[in-house]
């Protein structure tokens, strides 16, 4: 990481030099939130079990979709996101996508038991047209998140997100992250460095947060 970035971080981590009152709150009292749920036994559980994404994570994505409370939920690779949005909107449509080979019987368990759907990859088109608008669109490991953003991008609204795991893994995933955030399709976009966040509320200033986990 290089030093300038740190700073920045480090400058925002606590909401600091944030002039936006909805940023700044998302910032503090969600990302950042100190308080424990009902549910994060659970997430341990599941991320241990998954070994996917760390725990704090699956707490992090928790949280998120327990402020934002999207209309569907829809996790690209990822059976522990799924189940920690799973968790925090169990009223609404949950569907995991991932390859078929990827799905073990103990994994298509652990969905089901969170109230989550299966969907192959090959199914992504149909089941994002299921979904009519997307709430929030969670995208896992794989090489092709520009395909999977641009097919996604008629399915968005000015409620919707997008969650890009592992956005400094290596050179290809940093340079699409800083390829896709200054585009005029996003709005308020956060570089979390493990992960990226995506709005588009065309109601609001584009601005991009960079802060540290």
């Amino acid at each position: 990481m290089k030093f300038g970035d740190w700073i920045n971080r480090k400058r925002h981590n606590r909401g600091f030099g944030i002039q936006s009152p909805s940023a700044f709150f998302f910032i503090t009292q969600v990302l950042k939130e100190r308080l424990s749920y009902y549910s994060y036994p659970q997430l341990d559980n599941i991320a241990k079990a998954t070994k996917e994404i760390s725990p704090n994570l699956a707490k992090e994505l928790f949280r998120i979709t327990n402020y934002l409370q999207p209309l569907n939920c829809i996790s690209i690779n990822s059976v522990t996101a799924a189940c920690a949005m799973a968790a925090a909107r169990p009223s609404v449509r949950h569907t995991a996508i991932t390859a078929k080979e990827n799905i073990s019987p103990e994994r298509v368990e652990i969905l089901s038991d969170n109230n989550c759907t299966t969907a192959d990859s090959s199914e992504l088109l149909k089941t994002l047209d299921e979904a009519g608008t997307i709430g929030m669109l969670y995208l896992g490991p794989c090489d092709n998140h520009n395909e999977i953003f641009n097919a996604a991008l008629p399915h968005l609204d000015d409620k919707s997100v997008i969650v890009v795991e592992n956005i400094s893994h290596n050179k290809a995933a940093r340079k699409w992250w800083q390829q896709i955030y200054p585009d005029k399709a996003t709005v308020i976009t956060f570089d979390m460095y493990s992960y990226g966040l995506l709005f588009f509320d065309k109601s609001r200033y584009k601005q991009h947060y960079i802060l540290k986990r």
